[in-house]
């Protein structure tokens, strides 16, 4: 009886063990998947998903560092030749691309004004296409909403003929979100035509 009662008590301090081991293993494991599962909404804090005609994706939370001047001009850049340089083929493509670098209701004035010119159609018409040539950015990131001017040409070009139409604007840049459709986190907005007579360049320039 004895021996009965002793082994009992051998077994039943072997299952306190294993309890209180089982419990260590546990609370252990919950500090893991609480500190795994605090790092994941950090950085799920850091992303916003963006919905647009690619599907979805995930886009880099807006932050207070102010851009560059290079940000800024780049992305200048990338919408004016988006939306001003185009043929009958890449038109679309391109317009699709340089709305999303500019506030809607902005971006749509311009193109109206394209669908009114009936621009591709006329593409298609003449076989033309035009190209930008770029002459000044100037961009203030000093103070928000950044603002600035940019001076260009528009080449159209019609078969064996040329002619230059000037374009110039001034515009204001607000933060958002970086994406893979506006890489650089900044939209235009307020994008106003201004007059601009730029000097004509000489056929030595324009072969240049």
């Amino acid at each position: 009886m004895k021996g009965v009662a002793q082994n009992f008590n051998e077994a039943f301090k072997a299952l306190k063990f294993i309890t209180a081991l089982a419990v260590a293993l546990l609370f252990i494991s919950n500090i893991v998947w609480f500190i795994f599962f605090s790092h994941e909404v950090e950085k799920l804090n850091n992303k916003i998903f963006v919905v647009s005609d690619n599907g979805t994706m995930t886009a880099v939370a807006k932050t207070e560092q102010t851009p560059s001047i290079y940000e800024a001009k780049n992305h200048i850049k990338t919408f004016m030749y988006m939306m001003f340089a185009h043929d009958a083929e890449t038109f679309k493509d391109h317009i699709n691309i340089g709305l999303k670098l500019i506030e809607r209701t902005d971006g749509l004035a311009i193109y109206e004004g394209f669908k009114r010119g009936q621009v591709l159609e006329n593409y298609s018409k003449y076989n033309s296409r035009t190209l930008l040539e770029i002459d000044s950015i100037q961009v203030n990131v000093a103070i928000e909403p950044y603002n600035g001017i940019v001076y260009a040409r528009q080449i159209a070009l019609y078969q064996k003929e040329r002619s230059m139409k000037p374009i110039a604007a001034r515009f204001e840049l607000i933060r958002t979100y970086r994406s893979e459709d506006n890489p650089f986190g900044l939209l235009l907005k307020n994008f106003t035509f201004i007059s601009y007579n730029p000097p004509v360049k000489t056929r030595e320039e324009i072969h240049d």
